[in-house]
């Protein structure tokens, strides 16, 4: 409801970003509404906190690997790295979220050999300021290579999104079908509940996407299943016994 009130109202609400995220909603200078750090699901305040702080600090991150050098790795571990690629918040390097789950010709994940970089450069570093001759220019540790990987379906990419921020932020998986949703729909998926309402209407049109399926049995044992919906409103359930069940069920 806050999506589509932002929508009418010409806010734009952006996904989570690395340089531009604070830790909880916030606007940029743009005025548009920005995905807080610690509200993607598996980073936490201290990652968010340790991303921020440092980026207040030193500038912007100017790659992933400036990321990996410069953050905190006590507080940002493998699993934030992940929720932070899979829920947009690295897109602003140019690189699809796919090709930072990408195996090297070792078999090793991306990140995996991101981190033990980024903690080498970091001890490179800290020895290098407890050194006499040492400077910060001599520091040389070759960048891990980002593998190639087979690309996501936009339905594959949104979905992951969707699991650690809770809604379709960077598009949504009906968006090609807009028209025919809003043309020929009378109506919504959250309005499927209301059965009296549905009454009074007598032939409903509705659409969307299968969310998820449930399997069940009714008191007297026959099969029945529950199919949630989901459209640009929100989501609704349809309940189907007997053989309408095992008609559609498929």
């Amino acid at each position: 409801k806050l999506m589509d009130e932002c929508k009418s109202m010409g806010i734009q609400t952006l996904g989570p970003d690395v340089n531009e995220s604070r830790n909880k909603f916030s606007v940029n200078k743009e005025g548009a509404i920005r995905f807080g750090l610690a509200a993607i699901k598996g980073m936490g305040t201290a990652a968010a906190e340790a991303i921020i702080s440092e980026r207040e600090k030193n500038g912007p991150y100017k790659d992933i690997f400036d990321v990996a050098q410069r953050v905190n790795l006590s507080a940002c571990n493998r699993k934030c790295f992940e929720s932070m690629a899979l829920s947009g918040g690295f897109d602003s390097f140019g690189i699809k979220r796919e090709r930072y789950f990408g195996q090297n010709e070792k078999g090793e994940n991306f990140f995996d050999t991101m981190l033990r970089y980024g903690q080498s450069y970091q001890t490179a570093q800290h020895e290098a300021q407890n050194s006499l001759f040492g400077g910060f220019d001599a520091i040389e540790i070759a960048t891990p290579k980002i593998p190639e990987s087979e690309q996501w379906s936009d339905i594959e990419r949104l979905n992951k999104e969707r699991d650690l921020v809770g809604i379709y932020l960077s598009a949504h998986p009906l968006d090609e079908f807009a028209v025919v949703l809003n043309n020929l729909c009378n109506t919504t998926c959250p309005e499927i509940s209301d059965k009296e309402e549905l009454m009074k209407k007598g032939d409903i049109t509705v659409g969307g996407i299968v969310t998820n399926v449930r399997d069940s049995f009714t008191k007297k044992g026959s099969p029945c299943g529950f199919v949630t919906i989901e459209d640009f409103s929100g989501s609704g359930e349809l309940a189907l016994f007997g053989e309408s069940w095992g008609r559609w069920k498929g």
